[in-house]
């Protein structure tokens, strides 16, 4: 499923810079004798002083330009502290799922591959795209996430949550484990991603007025201080929680029609891997149980839309487990080093 998802909405190739400028010659005849060297193809030596004052303004405005992008990308330096032992676990259940059970697996290869896909997901909840679910997760992350999609549809918080590859702060491993059920192998990873993103961060006006209205109506409603909404950037950050599942059945692998098989889910529990207290909303909540969750009276009686696919011999992997676990809105303010306060509803 990850190779999926990066053949589909992967970054494109970046080919060489083939400036039009590196290939123009000078005209030997031209009066204005050198080239400032600026990489614009302007001419800043012996030239006329009119020449001269439009060079300078064409660097001041680069200059003003790449200052005005890289404000607008500033964002409070975050650092994670991992539980050492856990992270030595992890670290060894990773080694082990390579050599025993599957010597092409990459964890740099994959962990790229799971941010990709932690952003189409999120992207398609945001989106209320129920169709493309089915691409990619399993029996089970289907059910759980359309679920959660309908019960969510009118919180307009998701429609905060726009992340790109570069906003993805941290992808962290945080449970690896493998299953042996009814002649079947399968292959948990936990991934914990933290994405941070200035909601300045947008490159069309639209976006940027978009998330502004949404942010000044959470104010609004919650009656955050003016002082409080006057730092000069406001940051959308969040915590998502993932569960990639992978079959490993030796039959899968070899592409074998395994839909005479019975279909099953492995009931793993989801360890909590956030302490804050869960919203009262599908998506952005703690991680729950994934099987507790379809046996909720409140949500059993939800109509399925009937594209549950027994993905049996998909041998790639698929997300079996979606949740928000932290989302909040940060006032920043680079110039003042006090602890910036949150204006949104933090449980």
């Amino acid at each position: 499923m990850l190779s999926k998802i990066l053949r589909k909405y992967g970054t494109q190739n970046i080919f060489g810079n083939h400036h039009p400028h590196n290939t123009h010659t000078r005209n030997p005849s031209c009066p204005w004798k050198s080239e400032c060297g600026c990489g614009h193809g302007c001419v800043c030596g012996d030239v006329p002083g009119d020449s001269q004052v439009i060079c300078r303004g064409i660097h001041d405005w680069d200059r003003r330009s790449a200052a005005h992008h890289e404000r607008r990308k500033i964002i409070p330096k975050l650092v994670y502290l991992h539980n050492p032992w856990k992270y030595l676990v992890t670290k060894f259940n990773l080694w082990k799922l390579k050599w025993l059970w599957d010597r092409e697996f990459s964890e740099p290869d994959f962990l790229e591959g799971a941010k990709q896909a932690a952003i189409v997901m999120t992207d398609i909840i945001r989106q209320q795209s129920a169709d493309k679910i089915s691409e990619y997760t399993t029996p089970v992350g289907f059910q759980q996430i359309t679920r959660d999609m309908l019960l969510s549809r009118n919180d307009t918080r998701l429609q905060l949550v726009r992340f790109e590859r570069e906003h993805l702060r941290r992808a962290i491993p945080m449970k690896v484990a493998t299953r042996q059920n009814f002649g079947r192998k399968y292959a948990f990873i936990d991934m914990l991603f933290v994405g941070l993103r200035n909601t300045k961060d947008f490159d069309t006006a639209t976006e940027v007025v978009e998330v502004s209205e949404i942010i000044r109506r959470m104010d609004n409603e919650l009656k955050t201080p003016p002082e409080v909404v006057a730092v000069p950037h406001r940051i959308v950050f969040a915590e998502i929680f993932i569960r990639f599942r992978r079959d490993y059945t030796a039959d899968a692998r070899k592409g074998v029609n395994l839909n005479s098989y019975p279909s099953f889910s492995a009931t793993t529990r989801a360890d909590a891997v956030g302490s804050a207290k869960p919203l009262q909303t599908p998506f952005i909540q703690s991680a729950l149980d994934p099987m507790k969750s379809a046996q909720n009276p409140s949500t059993s009686a939800l109509p399925q839309t009937g594209r549950i696919l027994h993905r049996m011999d998909d041998v790639g992997w698929s997300v079996s487990f979606y949740k928000i676990l932290t989302f909040d809105v940060l006032n920043y303010d680079p110039q003042n080093k006090r602890h910036q306060h949150p204006s949104d509803d933090k449980p």
